[in-house]
């Protein structure tokens, strides 16, 4: 994975596919998290409250929102656990 992170930006570049994407920190959190392995919902959004010191009500919410959102980005793959 190759990235360059500016303050709320991040850029990646997808070598598998040559694309270049804008992200959010928190999605490279958890593309951080998911690249040792599969993760739950749950354990990726512990990650993302731990890492940005978050207690939101929604952040369950937007941890499933951007999982599809990276899915159709073909940056991850989701599968059942």
């Amino acid at each position: 994975m190759h990235f360059r992170q500016f303050q709320d930006e991040v850029v990646l570049f997808n070598s598998l596919s040559g694309a270049t994407h804008l992200l959010s920190p928190e999605a490279l959190v958890v593309l951080e998290q998911l690249d040792a392995g599969p993760l739950s919902e749950s354990a990726l959004t512990t990650a993302l409250r731990d890492r940005f010191e978050v207690d939101d009500a929604t952040l369950s919410d937007d941890v499933a929102n951007l999982l599809g959102q990276l899915a159709s980005l073909d940056l991850i793959e989701q599968c059942p656990l």
